[in-house]
């Protein structure tokens, strides 16, 4: 049986149907007007991943959507990329295992397991976001805080229970979305959240736009001492509320304390946030935070299709050996 690791997320969507090679694209769904021209012979009236990053980078006149909004899941555009993430792998799986926000509803569980098996023909197994990070590096009993785009998830673990956990509605996007009002009062230029992750990483790396008959750039310098300042108050807000979540909780769940999601790469946020965290344990984080997610949700959906084979297998046996058993007792009689 083939089982996918399938982690959609507000600002990439990964999937993987091996454990190891990761499918990475833009989670944006892009709805553009007619054009007068079709160069390559096709209409499209959808955009899904990479073709709808470059086409809202282009143009002003789309109707871009986003898998998530403050938390909440938008279905539409969370299909459109399901089937776009199992396309690119060319893969009809099994089962389909994948995460939401810890604070998600029951409803909005509920609703994606039904659009998942109707609309993709597969089983689906639904996790707290969190638990694929520590399903990824082996931890059964542990606290992860996830920060990825627009919410950051904080979930605790306990033999591989869930205990307690929480979804905050800040996470790379509040960030964001404060650098971006400095870049309009200096450029008066806006930047898509992909152009910022690269504006802040890469410090060669230059945004431009096309204003009044001029070039407009803004460069890295020209917002890292911005972004420090914004960045530790994040941090701050950020492990306040996680402290609250560990409040009361055995030393012995909290000594494994990860950090993942795209969150904890930007530039000097895990060693805040490990420097906030020095008096309650050392603060891990996976080797790619970006991909441990859906790595972990796919091993989750391996152990669980295995266990069910095994259960499958112990059945057939006890009906092969009940059978026998009636067998031999019809011969005696006789």
């Amino acid at each position: 049986m083939i089982p996918v690791g399938l982690d959609i997320g507000t600002n990439y969507t990964k999937a993987t149907k091996d454990g190891k090679n990761v499918t990475i694209f833009p989670s944006i769904v892009a709805y553009g007007e007619e054009k007068d021209w079709s160069l390559k012979g096709e209409e499209k009236e959808v955009y899904v991943g990479e073709e709808a990053l470059a086409i809202i980078q282009s143009l002003e006149n789309v109707e871009a959507m986003r898998p998530l909004h403050e938390g909440r899941l938008m279905h539409q555009s969370y299909m459109e990329l399901a089937k776009h993430a199992l396309k690119v792998l060319d893969v009809k799986p099994d089962v389909v295992a994948t995460g939401l926000p810890v604070k998600s509803s029951k409803k909005e569980r509920e609703e994606l397991a039904k659009d998942i098996k109707e609309q993709l023909k597969t089983d689906v197994l639904i996790f707290p976001e969190p638990v694929g990070t520590l399903a990824y590096m082996g931890i059964d009993t542990g606290v992860c805080v996830d920060i990825g785009f627009g919410t950051t998830d904080i979930v605790v673990l306990g033999h591989m229970e869930y205990l307690r956990g929480d979804t905050m509605l800040v996470g790379v996007d509040w960030l964001y979305d404060n650098i971006e009002v400095i870049i309009r009062n200096k450029a008066g230029i806006s930047v898509t959240p992909e152009e910022l992750t690269k504006l802040l990483t890469t410090p060669d790396y230059e945004v431009g736009r096309i204003r009044g008959g001029k070039r407009i750039t803004i460069s890295h310098n020209d917002v890292k001492d911005e972004y420090e300042k914004l960045m530790k108050s994040w941090v701050e807000r950020i492990s306040s509320r996680t402290k609250l979540i560990l409040e009361g909780l055995s030393t012995a769940i909290v000594d494994k304390l990860v950090l993942t999601g795209g969150g904890s790469l930007l530039p000097g946020a895990y060693e805040e946030f490990s420097k906030s965290f020095e008096d309650v344990a050392e603060v891990i984080r996976p080797d790619d935070p970006i991909t441990s997610n859906a790595k972990g949700y796919y091993t989750l959906a391996k152990i669980l299709l295995e266990e069910k084979g095994e259960e499958a297998k112990a059945e057939e046996a006890a009906e092969e050996s009940k059978a026998e058993g009636k067998k031999k007792g019809k011969v005696k009689k006789e």
